[in-house]
């Protein structure tokens, strides 16, 4: 690490070790809050420099790179790390990345470079574009992670030690994901009589170590003390399954596909060593907890046990939250993850109305090409799971890269199955923001857009909810089944979109359009096509309209409809 996040880093650890902090005057009378952002912050970094002003100078951390030598063809050769059925057997795994290495050659490859030696193998004299004698492209998207991290090659910088990713927020590009972030910095700082504390968990992606030092970074630079809080299914494994952290090198391998850690990150490594040894109260210590991006399904894997009970941290935490001694935020799906009703773990729009969704644990990724999935679920499937994710968004769906990837009639569908009564649904680079008080719930945007508020009304037609689209500048107050909005005393008036919108619901932003121009005028309604049927989109009696502070026409209460054939 860099001497700063070193010594930060070793401060934090004492901290966890030696016990709790004193608590914040006054932070049980705060409410409970969540931040909820939608993926794609656009913060700039040493390896984001495309969301940069200008490319940052002086970068040590460079993108991974890869080497096929005999130690990282072994370490990819480790049965723990092809337990899926239908994998290739060893004697092919050995024949293919022999191949694979004489085409990479001995030096290190960038990963395009790597992947291309590893795809362009075919273990007879011809294959198919998907053929099991072609590995590579009948893998798991887990697998094939799992082979690039047993390649890895470890960094060091000229003192011998790892290089870090150092993150510029206030030199990025756009500014709504600086928008968010600062926020829940402030709402941490709300909870501290000092300098906020905040709390990572990177639980969610492949390999967790790999985003640490961004957040520390970034959190850092937005003026408050970061700690990574080093949970993952592996170490919920060594704590709660096996009550032995010596596991931790093994049950890496087995649970997250991940061979080295040791290696390539051998700071992070023994620190999350000494948290596995330790029992610290780290929700004491903490007034703030940000959940990064990945797979909700991996960041749930650190929390709950097989049998959907909560493990210790994940009760602390929601104690906590419950409380209101922390702010919880995340990203991607680090917001998804907190659904308090039935969890999304899967599924394209398009499939989630044309059949039913099933109730399930998602589809691997990458198991269409080789025909690997589970029975009666495909790759597209919307997938459901009833114990929720991590509970804190009270009674709500949580879903994300809303407006982008057209996920309204998807989360429509979702809480029609699983008979919920609110969906939160926030655009990329922007978020919601849930403040839950004893007699109500406040509910506003933050970022570059907005976000969709959705709400199942009982006895209301089949497939249909009410709906808002929040720009920042007004406030959804819910009590009980009741919903109002707040907006400011003299609103600026609504603007007609330039974009004429899609006729496809499909299509990213087709009915985030669609609502900014009934925004601007309530008239006759909105209705795209949904193939097997169509997307209606109506202004409620009473709705209102604004423009939002960062230019962007919010409105609501509007009715939100699928229409099949069937119904028609």
């Amino acid at each position: 690490m860099t001497s700063t996040l070193f010594h930060q880093a070793s401060r934090w650890a004492a901290l966890l070790l030696a016990g709790a902090l004193p608590l914040a005057s006054g932070a049980s009378a705060l409410p409970r809050e969540l931040i909820l952002a939608g993926g794609a912050l656009a913060l700039c970094s040493d390896l984001g420099a495309r969301g940069c002003t200008e490319a940052p100078a002086g970068a040590e951390r460079q993108a991974a790179r890869y080497r096929f030598d005999d130690a990282g063809l072994a370490r990819a050769l480790q049965p723990e790390i092809w337990p899926q059925a239908g994998a290739p057997d060893s004697e092919a795994r050995r024949a293919w990345l022999t191949q694979a290495r004489a085409k990479a050659g001995d030096g290190a490859l960038d990963a395009a470079a790597a992947e291309a030696a590893l795809g362009g193998v075919c273990l007879s004299a011809r294959c198919s574009e998907t053929d099991a004698k072609r590995p590579w492209s009948i893998l798991l998207d887990s697998e094939r992670g799992a082979v690039l991290a047993a390649l890895e090659v470890p960094q060091q910088n000229a003192q011998g030690k790892r290089p870090t990713e150092r993150a510029f927020p206030m030199q990025s590009r756009v500014e709504g994901g600086v928008a968010v972030m600062q926020a829940f910095v402030h709402a941490a700082k709300a909870r501290s009589p000092g300098k906020p504390r905040i709390a990572v968990v990177t639980a969610s992606g492949f390999d967790p170590m790999e985003p640490v030092d961004f957040y520390l970074s970034m959190f850092e630079a937005l003026g408050a003390e970061a700690v990574w809080w080093p949970v993952d299914a592996a170490v919920a494994a060594a704590k709660f399954e096996k009550s032995d952290c010596t596991a931790l090198p093994a049950l890496r391998a087995e649970r997250l596909g991940l061979t080295q850690s040791e290696r390539v990150y051998p700071d992070l490594a023994a620190y999350q060593r000494a948290y596995c040894d330790s029992q610290p109260a780290l929700m004491l210590q903490v007034q703030g907890v940000f959940f990064a991006g990945g797979d909700q399904w991996r960041m749930r894997r650190a929390f709950v046990r097989d049998d959907d009970r909560p493990n210790d941290w994940l009760l602390e935490l929601q104690q906590a939250h419950a409380d209101g001694r922390i702010v919880v935020g995340g990203t991607s799906a680090g917001s998804a993850i907190q659904s308090g009703s039935w969890m999304l773990s899967n599924g394209d729009v398009e499939a989630a109305v044309a059949r039913a969704a099933r109730i399930a644990p998602p589809p691997e990724p990458g198991c269409s090409a080789g025909a690997r999935c589970a029975a009666g679920v495909s790759e597209d499937s919307l997938t459901l799971w009833p114990a929720g994710g991590l509970r804190l968004a009270d009674g709500a769906i949580v879903d994300t890269h809303f407006s982008e990837r057209a996920r309204e009639l998807r989360l429509l569908m979702a809480m029609q199955a699983a008979d919920a009564r609110w969906g939160y649904g926030a655009d990329e680079t922007s978020a919601l923001r849930v403040r839950t008080f004893a007699d109500r719930r406040e509910i506003d945007a933050l970022g570059e857009s907005g976000g969709w508020v959705m709400q199942r009304v009982d006895g209301g037609p089949p497939n249909t909810v009410r709906a808002w689209y929040l720009s920042p500048g007004a406030t959804l107050v819910i009590r009980g089944n009741e919903a109002t909005l707040q907006l400011p005393e003299t609103p600026d008036k609504t603007t007609r979109p330039r974009a004429q919108g899609s006729r496809s619901a499909f299509e990213s932003g087709a009915l985030r359009t669609a609502a900014q121009r009934l925004a601007w005028r309530c008239r006759g309604g909105q209705r795209l096509a949904a193939s097997p049927g169509v997307a209606e989109l109506t202004c409620d009696k009473g709705a209102q309209a604004w423009r939002g502070n960062n230019g962007v026409n919010g409105v609501g209460p509007l009715a939100l409809r699928f229409v099949s054939p069937a119904s028609e």
